[in-house]
């Protein structure tokens, strides 16, 4: 089963080109092209989406999980609606165990999305695709492995 994980992430540092296009990569970095033309997220949304929120993405305001991805991405743009947050992230993710103490906990599929406000105010949701670590999917005590 796969769910999604949702976090709306305030922001102080954003750029004009930024604001204009919500997918264009600015000084902040939120998106770049990647391998094979797909976007990939900037190093403010890595450094969110691996939990560091100390960096230009800004702090967490709202976050959740759910089974169906339209009502993350409804959550998030209420949160974004509201002036909360300045861009949110969703994560497909599945049920997972950790390794050594057998926790329940959430796995990521490597899928996200990246939702900003666009200058009309509406909210423009861009697909990508995160990395993953080889090594982690040969983890001992994944479901699936």
């Amino acid at each position: 089963m796969i769910f999604y994980s949702w976090v709306a992430l305030s922001g102080s540092h954003q750029t004009a080109a930024s604001e204009s296009d919500p997918t264009a990569p600015g000084e902040n970095g939120l998106m770049t092209p990647g391998e094979n033309g797909l976007m990939t997220p900037g190093e403010s949304e890595l450094m969110a989406l691996s939990g560091d929120h100390s960096g230009t993405a800004g702090s967490p305001v709202a976050m959740g999980i759910t089974d169906d991805r339209g009502r993350a991405m409804k959550a998030g743009e209420e949160t974004l609606g509201s002036g909360r947050a300045a861009l949110v992230l969703i994560e497909a993710v599945r049920p997972g165990m950790a390794a050594r103490t057998l926790a329940p906990s959430y796995v990521r599929t490597g899928v996200a999305w990246l939702g900003r406000r666009t200058p009309l105010g509406e909210v423009a949701w861009t697909r990508f695709f995160l990395p993953t670590d080889p090594a982690d999917q040969q983890a001992p005590g994944r479901i699936g492995s």
